[in-house]
């Protein structure tokens, strides 16, 4: 008896999860682009964290190319001459790197100065560079607009790039105004929504498409549903209120869904696909292993 509650519990929560992510699926999207694509795109060089400003970024001149390739850090180009910039892809050259993989190299021309640069990409990703699409996407769809966090911490803006960064707690689905969009300083987070959190200003990161993040991290939806929800959660997913009581309080229990789950603890450390095809899956988190049918947790293991 137990187990059919169990079930059917998992059943009417996916459901409720299947509706919202409906909606998002129908919010402005990016295109995401694969290196190939990349020729004729404007990137721009985004901010770099205060610890590595002082290498500049892994792209070199043209003429400077392999010294660069041959770890030559003298020839990266500097920080305070490129953040922000903005570079025209010329062209894309493939090139094998090991057993059925491949990377890129990829030349640009830089829009003010008009020097030509080269880099190469490790995973299909060059760091340093952000779409200017994406920026200009996230700008128009973000702005003014509330969102949801999927995050327990921010960090406040006045307080970035210092010795000891602060944070303020969120709670967890909580609604934010985003009051501004610019470019950040990672390229797996390269841009950052700054949102009103009890009248401070806190910072968000995201990536708005999969262009240039490493192949092996795109999913089927884009990467900023990763730490938002464009509407109320409570109001779109149909949770019951004692499941929201667990996502709070950061706890999992058995008949929680996968979304319920990454929602309360976050993103799974690794996963295990059952390869018997019994669609079973274990999740990994430190110690624990979080045992899934289907969608539905059906046991906890330490």
């Amino acid at each position: 008896m137990r187990r059919k509650g169990v079930i059917l519990l998992c059943m009417v929560l996916l459901l409720g999860s299947c509706v919202l992510t409906g909606v998002s699926a129908m919010a402005m999207s990016s295109p995401n682009l694969p290196p190939e694509q990349w020729v004729g795109k404007t990137f721009l060089f985004h901010a770099l964290p205060a610890d590595r400003q002082g290498d500049g970024y892994e792209i070199f001149k043209t003429g400077d190319a392999e010294r660069g390739w041959a770890e030559d850090r003298s020839v990266w180009i500097p920080y305070a001459a490129h953040a922000y910039k903005r570079v025209r892809v010329t062209n894309v050259v493939v090139f094998p790197a090991g057993t059925d993989q491949k990377e890129y190299l990829i030349y640009m021309i830089e829009k003010d100065t008009g020097m030509k640069l080269v880099g190469r990409t490790v995973r299909s990703q060059l760091e340093g560079l952000l779409l200017e699409a994406d920026l200009n996407q996230a700008r128009k769809q973000f702005i003014g607009k509330k969102v949801y966090v999927k995050k327990r911490f921010l960090e406040l803006e006045d307080k970035l790039g210092g010795d000891t960064p602060q944070t303020i707690a969120v709670k967890i689905a909580s609604g934010v105004q985003v009051v501004g969009v610019r470019a950040g300083i990672r390229t797996d987070e390269p841009i950052q929504l700054i949102v009103l959190v009890d009248g401070q200003r806190a910072v968000l990161p995201l990536a708005y498409s999969w262009t240039n993040i490493r192949s092996s991290a795109w999913k089927q939806t884009q990467p900023w549903q990763e730490v938002l929800f464009t509407e109320d959660p409570r109001a779109r997913m149909g949770w019951p209120q004692e499941v929201w009581d667990k996502v709070e309080a950061g706890s999992v229990d058995t008949g929680m869904t996968k979304n319920q789950v990454e929602l309360s603890w976050g993103p799974p450390e690794d996963i295990i696909d059952d390869p018997y095809g019994s669609w079973k899956s274990v999740w990994k988190y430190g110690t624990s292993s979080l045992i899934f049918k289907g969608d539905c947790l059906i046991s906890v293991e330490n």
